[in-house]
């Protein structure tokens, strides 16, 4: 036994001293390639115990590390920890320093070790579990810095993480990480104040609107930024620096309360409640699931759970968002095609970060934050699909509103409308002391031409004379069919002679009429009364006038106009009475 520690003792003195990576060429300083150093690296996945590093490089020397297949190495969630090698050569006379990235923001554990030609070891420990995470850079990842003496340098990167553990390497001159960082920081600061933006206006329009969609679409919209902000490194940076217990849930419950607020918008947009039943009692099924099964993670303290669970529910709801909106524009649903171009460039974006990080596709730049720009992209055509649908509510409403307004035979205002512009024009006509009169007017006869020509040929002469008291009227003046026969016109800034000699027009263009009746022809005449405002009188006051006056000209023959007594005119001798032929 003593024999068998000292031996041990002298394998482990030995490999200090010893150059431990000779499977490994070195990459020299001269010639580090630019971007990703990860086909340049080894890897070694721990079995059921932790390595030691000197463990690690006995593993080194004996041949276990094998090259890494792709750019940057992934090793998915709940995987066991792993020790990445890259082995450096300093070509040069003099120590180099260098910063190194390694891995992305969310790591749990991440140990570097550099050992020496000479046998000098240094360490480094970090990750989001360590309050005051050494090296975290939002938006980066891990930034460590390197002195690199002349000669052989090994890097021995021990990385344990329950969440996906993506591991980019590169090594960047100070000149190179400054230029990176100031490229990250445009990018996030256009990113935040982006969505910031949006999220605020669309809260503002739900203040002012308390339509629903606006909501949800605003608070998915700071939901996914707040995920962001905990994915990125910058709430750990930033906001909670002392919480590492709080770090490791924040980005996995983020994510489910992200896809929760972006069903509950897709299921008020796309209206799924009235248009699609059984698909919203499916989304209102999914998002009891994720939400139960997140709190059931943390009532555990199951942080496998959480992980599986939040990444499981981001890619379900981001195919699901897709799939309602191709469901939606086949069924031709309201501003469903904006909906379904939003969640493709969202659902783009994602695929292409997901295999980036996977290995799937060429890790970059661009790939790696594929996702924010389709999110970027998503949010801004669903601030038009939102703003599209609410303009075609908005003018269905209007429709609806201008239906309840109008005559459905003549597309004259009805009563309602009219009492409502006209007490407007009373008001304003009593306040400023401006003329204003009110003519009341009926087709003289008209159940004859039902009873006789039937009730289709009376709606044409309505109609008719409809068409024609809209030509001859002002835009200022307010028409509309009374009820059956009877029409009435108030004029605005109209004294009683003026009304007079507009109820005259009036009264022979309705005798000009000719309508298609049978195989003859129908012409017809029509009464008029006319009230003219006086002081403090009402608009019931006028309209009871003008009606009175109304009843006079029948009684008076019909086919004229009666008004108001006065010393110039009351009602004229009658003409012939209705004509039909």
């Amino acid at each position: 036994t003593l024999t068998a520690g000292f031996l041990k003792l002298l394998l482990l003195f030995l490999l200090c001293l010893a150059p431990p990576a000779k499977a490994a060429d070195a990459v020299r300083l001269s010639d580090v390639p630019a971007g990703l150093l990860g086909l340049h690296a080894e890897q070694l996945v721990e079995g059921d115990s932790a390595l030691t590093l000197d463990e690690a490089l006995a593993q080194l020397q004996s041949g276990a590390f094998k090259p890494v297949a792709m750019p940057v190495p992934d090793f998915g969630i709940g995987s066991n920890p792993v020790w990445l090698h890259l082995a450096l050569e300093n070509d040069t006379r003099e120590a180099q320093p260098r910063k190194l990235l390694a891995g992305v923001t969310w790591l749990d554990r991440l140990e570097l070790y550099v050992v020496h030609a000479d046998g000098s070891r240094h360490a480094v420990h970090t990750g989001d579990e360590l309050p005051d995470a050494p090296g975290l850079t939002p938006g980066m990842g891990y930034v460590l810095p390197l002195q690199l003496p002349p000669g052989r340098s090994d890097l021995l990167l021990r990385v344990a993480s329950v969440d996906p553990m993506a591991l980019p390497l590169e090594l960047m001159t100070a000149e190179d990480y400054a230029s990176h960082r100031l490229q990250f920081s445009y990018f996030y600061g256009f990113f935040f104040g982006f969505m910031i933006a949006l999220g605020a206006y669309n809260l503002l329009l739900y203040t002012g609107t308390r339509e629903r969609s606006y909501l949800y679409y605003a608070l998915a919209l700071l939901s996914v930024l707040f995920c962001n902000v905990a994915y990125t490194g910058h709430g750990a940076d930033w906001l909670w620096p002392h919480s590492p217990d709080f770090q490791r849930y924040v980005i996995l419950v983020s994510m489910v309360v992200y896809n929760v607020l972006g069903l509950l918008f897709a299921s008020r947009f796309l209206m799924l409640a009235h248009y699609l039943p059984r698909t919203q009692r499916v989304v209102c099924w999914s998002m009891g699931l994720a939400v139960g099964g997140m709190l059931l993670a943390l009532l555990l303290g199951s942080q496998l759970l959480a992980g599986s669970l939040a990444f499981v529910s981001t890619g379900a709801f981001t195919a699901g968002m897709f799939v309602l909106g191709l469901v939606s524009a086949w069924r031709q649903r309201p501003s469903a095609r904006y909906f379904l171009l939003a969640t493709f460039f969202g659902m783009l974006g994602v695929g292409l970060t997901a295999m980036s990080v996977w290995g799937k596709i060429p890790f970059s730049l661009f790939t790696f934050h594929a996702a924010e720009i389709g999110l970027l992209i998503e949010a801004t055509l669903l601030a038009l699909a939102l703003a599209h649908w609410m303009r075609q509510h908005r003018e269905a409403r209007y429709l609806a509103e201008q239906v309840a307004r109008q005559d459905a035979l003549t597309q004259l205002n009805n009563r309602r409308a009219f009492q409502e512009a006209a007490q407007l024009l009373v008001d304003t006509s009593t306040r400023h002391d401006r003329p204003l009169s009110l003519v009341m007017m009926d087709i003289d006869h008209f159940k004859s031409i039902n009873d006789r020509y039937g009730h289709k040929t009376g709606d044409e002469a309505l109609v008719a004379v409809a068409n024609m008291l809209k030509r001859m009227s002002r835009s200022s003046d307010v028409v509309a069919r009374w009820g059956g026969e009877e029409f009435i016109l108030l004029l605005p800034e109209t004294g009683l002679q003026q009304a007079v000699n507009h109820a005259e027009r009036l009264r022979r263009a309705v005798s000009e009429l000719r309508i298609p009746a049978g195989d003859g022809v129908l012409s017809m005449t029509a009464s008029f009364g006319i009230a003219t405002r006086s002081a403090a009188m009402s608009l019931e006051e006028l309209i009871h006038e003008a009606d009175m006056q109304l009843y006079q000209a029948k009684q008076s023959g019909r086919d004229r106009v009666c008004s108001t007594p006065s010393p110039e005119r009351a009602c004229p001798t009658p003409l012939p009475r209705l004509l039909l032929r």
